[in-house]
């Protein structure tokens, strides 16, 4: 019995351990792409390290306790910084938009749940991600509500689809950096306000080359952002926190906000495990752009949950206040630009043809 007692608590103190250092480096994740991966986890190591400052206390190990408790203390401010509400008023006149995003995962074969949730959901925009050909015959039914469509079919995780209900314009299958994904862009308008939208799904830091490749384009979206001059959004599964030194580099140097500041946490994937959540899928807007209510959806097969979104898009005379270059990120030309794509839907396949390509601005 001793040695087995002896064999938990001697475990309870390498846990204890653990959960500081991994407190410690989740402030390093600029030096090694592993300790970045600590940082996601703020709210479990303050819960973990909280729970065995208790245990400790109850066995009167008062060193363990004031390590333990250091350790949640830490944690806990930096979750609080996150719900700290965000100082925004709601601007006079503009209209409402809502965005809807899902990682559908491209094996999910719950294609009647997706749809269903949609149904319910009635958004404006819809952004779906890792979509092959089988999801996109699944989703044929969307058309009949949301004419306007951009999509890359992939069988790599990767594909991507935008369904809108409101004119595009602009709009383009585009890869950010180097990583070889597609992401899409178009122009929006919204009570006669166009609105620059992205949505985008990076790779996960799974590899030091991944994560890499994922800041990159983390960097080039930012950079789009800048030079759009309108008000943006953007949305989609960035897999990476509100934690990450990188997604707060994207939020600065794109001069977006992020949509959960104030509201939660949002921890979407993964879906089977609600005690292990994190907020993988994001919706950043512009400072013009008011928040109305986020929340996320019920599971649908994925290994992600649904992200809804309600926002409040300025007026074109409150946006004029708005900061940026007065030229558009996907309309411009020389090398490397994107060239402007008439109002339709634009459908490519992993192969990069296009097909059924046609002009819906009448629609």
């Amino acid at each position: 019995m001793r040695r087995s007692s002896f064999s938990l608590w001697g475990l309870l103190e390498v846990a204890a351990v653990i959960g500081c250092l991994a407190t410690v480096t989740g402030f390093l994740g600029r030096c090694w792409w592993i300790f970045e991966l600590t940082c996601h986890f703020r709210l479990h190591l303050a819960g973990a390290l909280g729970a065995l400052a208790v245990i400790w206390a109850m066995k009167r190990r008062w060193r363990m306790v004031a390590l333990c408790s250091a350790g949640a203390a830490v944690n806990t401010v930096l979750v609080l910084v996150l719900l700290w509400p965000a100082d925004q008023s709601a601007p006079p006149g503009g209209q409402r938009l809502r965005l809807a995003a899902i990682n559908v995962h491209t094996e999910n074969e719950r294609s009647d749940l997706v749809l269903e949730f949609l149904r319910r959901a009635d958004a404006d925009v819809i952004l779906l991600m890792e979509v092959n050909e089988r999801w996109m015959n699944a989703l044929a039914p969307l058309r009949t509500n949301y004419p306007q469509v951009i999509a890359e079919s992939r069988e790599d995780n990767f594909g991507i689809a935008l369904f809108s209900r409101l004119p595009l314009t602009n709009q383009a299958v585009v890869e950010c950096g180097q990583a070889e994904v597609p992401s899409v862009v178009a122009t929006i308008t919204v009570g006669g306000q166009n609105v620059f939208l992205l949505g985008t799904h990076p790779l996960p830091p799974g590899s030091a080359e991944n994560a890499r490749l994922r800041n990159e384009q983390f960097r080039e979206i930012a950079a789009r952002i800048r030079r759009c001059g309108m008000p943006a959004i953007v949305l989609g599964d960035l897999n990476a926190t509100a934690g990450s030194p990188y997604f707060n580099e994207l939020v600065r140097d794109s001069g977006l906000h992020n949509t959960s500041q104030g509201r939660g946490l949002f921890g979407s994937w993964p879906a089977s495990l609600p005690c292990a959540r994190i907020g993988l899928d994001h919706c950043l807007v512009s400072a013009s752009i008011f928040v109305i209510a986020k929340q996320l959806g019920p599971r649908v097969g994925s290994d992600h949950l649904p992200v809804l979104v309600e926002v409040q898009i300025p007026s074109p005379r409150q946006s004029e206040a708005e900061p940026g270059t007065n030229w558009n990120a996907i309309d411009r030309t020389g090398p490397g630009s994107d060239p402007p794509i008439p109002a339709g839907t634009s459908w490519r396949t992993a192969g990069g043809a296009a097909e059924n390509d046609h002009d819906v601005s009448s629609q």
